[in-house]
């Protein structure tokens, strides 16, 4: 099958990249069709039940849709393939279409799929059995059918000011998804957040049934990770007060390390030189993270990566604004 995912345009590279390493993670073999800022096509073999875990792991995904066709983003171009690509499946019909064109007209296209598709079938825009989506580009128009939507709303409910525990500077709760996908971690494996600070990142993690470890210098930040933690019910975490250099006392091996490094903003470094701090890092999550592991780190600063590419391979880097003077780069490294 063909799954097509309807990305969100928040972030340039980061949902499509959120997808491939959430496949990877799921252990899920997959072929890339296509791929640009608006959707991403992977071929999968038929399988219904990773698209729940998908709706319930992705933050940057809004819709997944099994493609039924794909072709040049002109009305006749789809008119004439959609009489190609009958419907199977009985049932009432909605046609939706998500429209990022400028010659096409929303409206034109959905009448014309309507006198293709809605033949001996009933129109339920409320609750229909099958809903038919087109998403339409520049250039190239998809066309599939809706296996679920994807629930984002509860993102916005974990955000900093609602949780016991609050410091001015926290991840949005679909960053810290995202971070924890772009790791490739699996349920029951262990993520280490080795500057956990308000537990942001361990929250996302251990809401996917990752076992989750934090540690932070700042006892006030454990203090309050683990009321954030409790707040949401978390029961599986460890949590530990440690320098990072003195990480390998606690724990030996884990499997992924996602992390936002501290910038001396709203953080403590407790007066280290942030360029020693990162050293003391980059050395000490090289030594503790699996071999093939993943690291994603946030900094400042893209002169940050030097650094860690003496420890650890560079994969990708993903610039996300925090607000309007200041961007983070998160950096994804793999232990080889």
């Amino acid at each position: 099958m063909k799954l097509m995912f309807e990305l969100s345009k928040e972030q340039k590279k980061l949902p499509c990249a959120e997808v491939l390493a959430t496949l990877n993670a799921e252990n899920i073999g997959y072929i890339v069709v296509d791929s640009n800022e608006d959707v991403i096509i992977v071929e999968i073999k038929p399988n219904d039940s990773i698209i729940k875990r998908f709706a319930e792991r992705l933050a940057y995904t809004f819709v997944i849709d099994e493609l039924l066709f794909s072709c040049p983003a002109t009305l006749d171009d789809m008119v004439r393939c959609a009489e190609k690509h009958p419907l199977m499946k009985d049932g009432s019909i909605a046609i939706r279409c998500k429209n990022r064109s400028s010659s096409i007209q929303s409206q034109e296209l959905i009448d014309r799929f309507g006198d293709i598709y809605t033949k001996n079938r009933l129109v339920n825009l409320t609750h229909p059995e099958i809903e038919l989506r087109a998403v339409v580009t520049e250039n190239t128009a998809y066309v599939g059918i809706k296996k679920t939507t994807l629930e984002t709303s509860h993102f916005q409910k974990r955000r900093g000011h609602f949780r016991p525990f609050l410091m001015p500077i926290t991840l949005h709760p679909k960053v810290a998804r995202a971070l924890v996908n772009l790791a490739s971690i699996k349920k029951q494996e262990t993520l280490l957040d080795p500057f956990c600070g308000t537990g942001g990142i361990l929250l996302e993690a251990g809401l996917l049934g990752i076992h989750i470890i934090g540690s932070d210098i700042d006892k006030k930040m454990i203090d309050g990770c683990r009321k954030n933690l409790e707040f949401y019910h978390l029961k599986n975490f460890t949590l530990f007060c440690a320098d990072i250099g003195h990480i390998s006392k606690h724990i030996s091996s884990v499997d992924a390390i996602v992390t936002d490094f501290p910038y001396a903003r709203a953080t403590t470094t407790k007066g280290e030189q942030l360029i020693r701090l990162y050293n003391r890092a980059f050395m000490n999550i090289s030594q503790i993270l699996k071999k093939d592991g993943r690291a994603v780190i946030g900094c400042s600063d893209e002169e940050i990566l030097v650094i860690g590419k003496e420890y650890l391979s560079v994969l990708e880097t993903y610039p996300i604004k925090s607000h309007r003077s200041l961007t983070r780069y998160f950096i994804v490294y793999k232990n080889s």
